[in-house]
């Protein structure tokens, strides 16, 4: 994307409309080369070490057969190929542009890119040893059928482990960490993308999506197993992990 270009209007995605997908992929590609410096700022450094933390919950067998939902310019991915010699891996998004940066980065030619849609995977039952994601949920319009998905997918055994934003908790840190991601962040996205609305966008659905124990409930009620989660960041980022029944 060429930076003489005038940035465009960024859309406002409505969480319930039938072009939710659409609008929140063209937002994502419209930041996609300032996307990785963004996520490093908004997590104060820290978003390397929550990557390689996500891979570990995955708990990856030898030559693992790994898909990355909302895959973007591929971090998760990339990280599972440095700690799993051997792995096959597949990097899917509906931001075709946000690939794009993914597919230039050292090694990119090692993951599999393609462009799907995380609710009608295009992807046979029973196919993957561990399906990964980073902050997917919250930018889907219908989590169960994501989530359904993802089961489905699956090998029995298998492993989804997903990075996630979540509200901060009610403790003596909340009013600091609210104003951090209501205020501050979209401030700091000024100097860094030409988009700030999109990190507005990406701010407000941070502060309203739903606590670590209700994605637990929902991955339950998915039918996964051995369900759990830990938090980071004072509580405003959190590690999920479940397994499929053999």
């Amino acid at each position: 994307m060429s930076t003489n270009q005038p940035a465009a209007e960024t859309p406002r995605p409505d969480e319930h409309g039938a072009d939710h997908g659409t609008q929140v992929a063209s937002m994502f590609d419209g930041i996609a080369g300032r996307y990785d410096l963004m996520n490093l700022v908004m997590t104060w450094g820290q978003e390397p070490r929550f990557v390689r933390r996500t891979v570990q919950r995955a708990e990856l067998p030898d030559a693992p057969v790994v898909l990355d939902l909302a895959t973007g310019t591929g971090d998760i991915a990339f990280e599972v190929l440095r700690q799993h010699y051997g792995a096959t891996i597949t990097g899917a998004d509906f931001a075709p542009e946000m690939m794009e940066v993914g597919k230039r980065r050292p090694g990119g030619e090692q993951v599999d890119w393609v462009e799907a849609d995380a609710m009608d995977l295009p992807f046979a039952d029973g196919t993957f040893d561990a399906v990964t994601h980073g902050y997917l949920l919250r930018n889907v319009a219908d989590i169960p059928t994501t989530l359904a998905e993802q089961f489905r997918v699956l090998k029995p055994g298998g492993r989804m482990v997903a990075l996630e934003t979540s509200p901060a908790p009610d403790n003596l840190i909340k009013p600091f960490s609210t104003a951090y991601i209501k205020y501050v962040v979209p401030q700091i996205s000024k100097l860094i993308t030409r988009d700030p609305e999109a990190y507005e966008y990406l701010s407000a659905t941070s502060r309203g999506f739903k606590t670590p124990a209700q994605i637990q409930d929902l991955l339950e009620e998915a039918g996964f197993e051995d369900v759990g989660h830990e938090t980071h960041l004072f509580g405003t980022l959190a590690i999920h992990w479940a397994t499929k029944p053999r």
